[in-house]
């Protein structure tokens, strides 16, 4: 575990119009449309920390368990990013922590349900 994972990190966002950015050039690949009522975004929330990397033990279209090396609260949202990199697959998904079990050696198993459930494509993209 490196140092980073003992502090918090805060990320600042700020947001300048771009006419008045000077010397501002367009770097977007897609173009971005405004929108109108009634589109919203639910919420906006930073990833405070990065717990590094965990280890999969078993995966539905549902939800995933966790080999995890610093403990969460059940209710917590968290945000992982799922990868097979011979399958060129990867994707972050929000996971909100259902159960959390201290396992020797300072490990803890978590179990969590996906929000937006993966699909039965992404699903076999993991386990095959």
């Amino acid at each position: 575990m490196d140092a980073r994972a003992d502090k918090l990190t805060v990320v600042t966002l700020v947001f300048l119009s771009r006419r008045n950015m000077a010397g501002y050039e367009e770097k977007r690949a897609a173009e971005r449309f405004p929108v109108k009522p009634p589109s919203t975004c639910d919420f906006a929330s930073p990833v405070l920390e990065d717990f590094g990397p965990a280890k999969i033990r078993n995966v539905s279209t549902d939800g995933i368990g966790l080999t995890i090396s610093q403990q969460v609260a059940p209710g917590m949202l968290m945000a992982i990013n799922l990868a097979n990199p011979v399958k060129k697959f990867s994707k972050t998904m929000l996971v909100r922590v259902i159960h959390v079990n201290p396992q020797p050696g300072g490990t803890f198993i978590m179990g969590g349900n996906f929000l937006t459930p993966l699909s039965y494509e992404e699903l076999c993209l993991l386990v095959m």
